[in-house]
């Protein structure tokens, strides 16, 4: 079959091949980072695909995995894709509730469905005659949805009453039947029931099923049902006969991903956390694996069953069946998770990122390819990245209760630091002579190690100490581990600064060396303990910045008396990532997302009048972190959508 070239339209600010410059925000030189994954699918015709991430959408070519265009990026934050069984259309649901269909030849959006905005539906479905989409609420007494794909008019909307949400579901090849298992909290005791889509009556319900239910697919003639279980086990129902047919075991611990091929025969997927199988289930027939490392949260198959797709956080590896015994392997990169930290080299070529659960990422920002230093995949949960005052790139992150210090590019830590009993939480902090290091644990105390080598060198444990451990009342840090600026060191490392997301917010400024504490930083209001909140020094330690619900507030870092609040405009409500420029005379500000926004704002301030002097509009969701260069021109920002955007500020110095 020839392969029908698309008619998709350039994206705006498009460069050539340079995907970096792809639908760009106003003032942003480049985008590093295609965005976070949240779901992707292989065309019909094995010839496309596509990711839906939190950026947009990202088409490729097949098997070249060639980036081809980008779509719906005025918003972003794709929440799932679905192709026509005829190949000519997609659709694609939002976090915000936006439901769109799209011509996928030429690239346009056909028909936005009025959805009002129903964030909770599940992954809409083409039939498998290509003339309905279904999907259902995720509420409970929720409703099943019908829309047409030409136009976008709703055709049904059927209510099925259940107490909980149901969860493995799956619709029939003809989205006439629903079905899924009710939650366990539900006083019915028919717990997998068979719905009419159209009806909303229940005409069937299975009674023989593995107690841990995972995943869900019919069988092209919807006459066959398999339900893969937490314990390596596939389970395969004919319903026609309404009866178990067989059980398929010996999948170990591995969960199981069962998909039946347009053929009509059953394979699966079975993932453990180092290797993916590949497996022809009907036959017992092991068809491949391969190396897979981390966790994995999505995973699809083309409906051919030729080509499987597993995503791991910062790449997706693909499968595909050859002819004959052989098999190929191909690896996509470039879409990231959330990242805490970023920082320079001390050349200001290379860029580091710190994730979440994942490993470092560094930027050759010359090239503005990315690359793992020595390939490394390193143990842990997040990870930090600092610059030292000898100009190493150091990570630290938490490996079960205990920090493990790194120079980036090399495998075996410097430096492992003990931590408590009752477990670190993620508030962290790094100083910037390079010899403490501080970390709160889950009792909400704070934790600090020092290095007592020359200042300039981080060399073997046996230098470092637990210098002290500040302790506080229970309002402080971040019980859930959910604070990401929660601690800030001064330059000097003399100073530590915290601030909590306590129900009453609160802000103290320590003295490291005797641990007690200076001042507590006055608020002027109160703010709800479910909102986050950032903390930073000034370059040269005379000022402590702020951010939480409604508000930044300067203080002086010498008594830690209010110097200036500055209210913060509509949009910008959670201003908890702060950063000041290496000349101190500015600040920026990153928000969490909120209702109603599109994009999440960067505020630039000037600090001796308060004056918000310019506004980046970019991330689709919270800004997690900032780095500046060191003349203060260039400004990187990275948010929890996946994406790392460079910025230009010499217009507004």
């Amino acid at each position: 079959m020839e392969k029908k070239k698309l008619v998709t339209p350039a994206p705006i600010g498009a460069a050539g091949d340079d995907v970096t410059t792809w639908a760009l925000p106003e003032g942003a030189i480049a985008r590093l980072g295609r965005g976070s994954i949240r779901d992707m699918a292989f065309s019909p015709d094995g010839q496309y695909f596509v990711v839906a991430s939190a950026i947009g959408l990202w088409l490729y070519e097949f098997p070249t995995l060639s980036p081809i265009t980008l779509w719906d990026t005025e918003r972003g934050m794709t929440n799932s894709v679905t192709f026509s069984p005829d190949n000519r259309r997609i659709v694609t649901h939002t976090c915000a509730g936006e439901l769109k269909i799209w011509d996928f030849e030429r690239g346009i959006c056909i028909a936005e469905v009025d959805d009002h905005g129903r964030s909770d539906i599940s992954k809409p479905v083409f039939s498998q005659d290509g003339q309905r989409i279904a999907s259902i609420s995720f509420s409970s007494h929720g409703k099943i949805y019908v829309w047409c794909p030409h136009t976008g008019k709703q055709l049904s909307e059927t209510e099925i009453r259940y107490s909980y949400d149901i969860h493995p579901y799956r619709f029939s090849p003809d989205a006439r039947l629903l079905v899924g298992k009710k939650s366990e909290r539900d006083s019915d005791p028919e717990s997998v029931i068979i719905w009419n889509v159209e009806t909303g009556e229940r005409i069937g319900c299975i009674t023989e099923y593995p107690d841990e239910m995972e995943n869900l697919c019919f069988s092209p003639d919807g006459k066959h049902l398999a339900i893969s279980s937490s314990d390596g086990a596939i389970w395969v129902w004919d319903l026609e006969k309404g009866r178990l047919e067989t059980i398929h075991t010996d999948y170990g611990d591995a969960r199981i991903f069962p998909h039946y091929s347009s053929e009509g025969g059953l394979i699966a997927a079975a993932i453990s956390e180092r290797r993916v199988e590949v497996w022809n289930i009907e036959q017992n027939e092991k068809l491949d694996e391969f190396e897979h490392r981390g966790n994995n949260w999505i995973t699809c198959f083309s409906s051919s069953g030729k080509q499987l797709a597993v995503e791991t956080r910062s790449e997706i590896k693909i499968w595909a069946k050859a002819e004959g015994p052989s098999h190929a392997l191909s690896t996509l990169h470039g879409h990231i998770p959330t990242m805490d930290t970023l920082v320079f080299s001390s050349d200001e070529k290379t860029l580091a990122a710190g994730f979440w659960r994942d490993n470092i990422h560094l930027w050759d920002l010359a090239s503005r390819r990315s690359y793992r230093p020595h390939n490394e995949k390193l143990p842990g949960t997040s990870h930090n990245v600092y610059r030292s005052p000898s100009g190493k790139i150091i990570s630290i992150n938490q490996y079960g209760d205990n920090l493990n210090v790194r120079e980036v590019g090399k495998s075996k830590p410097l430096v492992e630091l003990t931590g408590p009993e009752e477990g670190l939480g993620r508030a962290k902090a790094y100083a910037p002579t390079g010899h403490r290091i501080a970390s709160a644990d889950q009792d909400d105390n704070i934790h600090i190690w020092e290095c007592t080598s020359s200042l300039n060198d981080i060399t073997e444990s046996e230098s470092w100490q637990k210098h002290t451990t500040v302790i506080n009342d229970t309002e402080f840090i971040d019980r859930l581990r959910f604070s990401l600026n929660g601690l800030a060191f001064s330059p000097d490392g003399k100073r530590l600064a915290s601030i909590s997301k306590s129900r009453d917010c609160k802000a103290c400024l320590w003295d490291v060396d005797s641990g007690k504490q200076i001042a507590e930083l006055a608020l002027t209001s109160s703010t709800n303990y479910e909102k986050d909140a950032g903390i930073a020094f000034s370059p040269n330690g005379d000022i402590i910045a702020g951010g939480k619900s409604g508000e930044i507030v300067l203080w002086d870092a010498t008594d830690g008396k209010i110097l200036m609040t500055l209210p913060q405009p509509e949009g910008n409500q959670r201003p908890i990532t702060l950063c000041f420029s290496p000349c101190g005379q500015y600040l920026l500000s990153g928000s969490w997302w909120q209702p109603g926004l599109q994009k999440v704002p960067i505020h630039l301030w000037e600090v001796a009048t308060g004056k918000n002097i310019a506004t980046f509009w970019g991330h689709t969701t919270d800004v997690q972190c900032f780095a500046f260069s060191q003349d203060g021109t260039l400004l990187v920002s990275g948010g929890h959508d996946g994406a790392i955007y460079l910025w230009d500020l010499t217009p507004y110095l």
